[in-house]
């Protein structure tokens, strides 16, 4: 075998792709029992809704626009209908509030990124120096909560876990529409075209990926060489007992299997700076409930709910509910006309998947009642559907991000993404993953470069 992709995840299915392509014998090893790792799509009536990634963000130098934009996979979002409500259901005027999410965006922009803070810390801070802000002053404050909520800032218990200004240069937004969505297939279509199974699945190319096959260990070091490279051979354990070896290995798994494992899966270990950036980079975790009606209530569609929280409506929430103060916001879903999505994120999140679907649903519609009651006329709530990442064990998590402890401690997804070499200088262990992506980390199009990356590296070194 001349390489073993571990996951199959977006990266894992892009890199088994391009090695196929250039004629290298190449497996997946998957430990769910379904590929797509956090592109998780579901069918849901007619249609399907996206429990993990779920929109192509950008166009410009967007590999996943540039594969499915020519096949006309991908549709136009539409301006939407913005509303910022107070959590006891009053609403704000837009004017009002524009106003002070453009002095907080403002902040970050002119924020200088090489100073090691936060971006909670600058947004706090501006509280007390931006005019807008200081014009408002208990408005304020409700609003930097949201803010942090809204863009999943971190750092909430511990401060150098929080995302950094620095992250903010490191990331490219990719120009054009941010929300194009996949016309109600889902993200998985992206996953059908790498493998050939869009648009006719009888032309599904013939790569072998076996399923349920969680990887225990992954020897590297051992002295029994390959036949033609003078390289030792990669050998897998899997947990099921079965046992893989190849020339070479892509390890696409998540940040936070990494975090979790890394000391038991690597054998020898990792050298320390990789560990360094494994420790440093954060995974956040950012779970949606989507929330089916009898039929829409809301005025127009696209609509987009924001969700200011005040400490009395806060305490209307028992502590077993308090987790319910972590969502930030309702947006109306793309095909489902009676649906809305609500983000929940952090700690609140992760209190939320250990419920059960009864108590979520529940306390949504016990939240519904006090935000929309008084401004609008609500339908009854048929049914939720959530996900649950921060208790998957093959994710521990939704997105990479760069944090304080990067710019104090050191790590960057540049070392984590340096493969692990042997003798000749020869690649034995690669990484791919979002994670690994210098650029475009937490997204999809950046996990598929990262797959593409570590497959064109070895099929130029096997090739040699």
């Amino acid at each position: 075998m001349d390489v073993i992709v571990i996951g199959c995840g977006a990266a894992g299915i892009a890199a088994l792709r391009k090695l196929h392509d250039a004629g290298l014998k190449v497996i997946g090893l998957e430990a769910a029992d379904r590929i797509g790792g956090r592109i998780r799509t579901v069918q849901y009536g007619d249609c399907y809704l996206d429990l993990g990634a779920a929109w192509c963000h950008g166009e410009k130098d967007n590999v996943v626009f540039e594969i499915a934009n020519p096949l006309d996979l991908l549709c136009r979002s539409k301006p939407e209908e913005k509303y910022f409500l107070m959590s006891n259901g009053s609403l704000l005027p837009n004017e009002t509030s524009e106003g002070i999410v453009q002095a907080l965006n403002d902040e970050l922009a002119n924020a200088d990124k090489n100073s090691g803070r936060s971006i909670s810390d600058c947004v706090r801070s501006a509280a007390k120096t931006n005019e807008t802000l200081k014009k408002y002053p208990e408005l304020a404050q409700y609003f930097i909560e949201w803010f942090e909520n809204n863009n999943h800032v971190g750092g909430q218990v511990d401060p150098k876990k929080g995302k950094s200004l620095k992250g903010l240069e490191e990331f490219w937004t990719s120009e054009g529409d941010f929300l194009l969505n996949w016309k109600g297939r889902g993200f998985r279509t992206i996953l059908d075209v790498l493998l050939n199974k869009y648009p006719d699945a009888s032309k599904e190319l013939p790569i072998a990926i076996h399923l349920k096959k969680e990887v225990e260990s992954i020897k590297w070091g051992t002295n029994k060489p390959a036949l033609d490279s003078g390289n030792p051979l990669v050998q897998i354990k899997c947990k099921d007992g079965s046992l893989f070896a190849a020339k070479s290995v892509i390890v696409t798994v998540s940040l936070g299997v990494l975090k979790e494992r890394h000391d038991q899966l690597f054998n020898p270990p990792l050298p320390i700076e990789k560990i360094n950036s494994i420790n440093n980079l954060q995974l956040c975790v950012l779970d949606k409930i989507y929330i089916e009606f009898t039929k829409p209530w809301w005025p127009k569609t696209p609509a987009n709910f924001n969700i200011l929280w005040r400490k009395e409506d806060k305490a209307k929430f028992s502590v077993e509910e308090q987790w319910i103060t972590g969502i930030s916001g309702f947006v109306t879903v793309e095909y489902h006309p009676n649906v809305l999505l609500a983000w929940i994120y952090g700690e609140g999140a992760k209190k939320m998947e250990k419920l059960s679907d009864e108590q979520v649903k529940a306390a949504v519609v016990k939240l519904l009642e006090i935000f929309f009651s008084k401004e609008f006329k609500m339908t009854p709530v048929k049914s939720i559907l959530r996900s649950q990442w921060a208790s998957n064990p093959l994710a521990r998590g939704s997105y990479s991000y760069r944090s304080v402890d990067n710019e104090e401690k050191g790590g960057s997804a540049i070392i984590l993404s340096e493969p692990l070499y042997h003798g000749n200088n020869f690649p034995v262990v690669c990484f791919a993953g979002e994670a690994t992506s210098h650029h475009h980390y937490s997204a999809v199009h950046g996990a598929v470069e990262s797959g593409f990356r570590e497959a064109e590296r070895l099929i130029a070194c096997l090739k040699k």
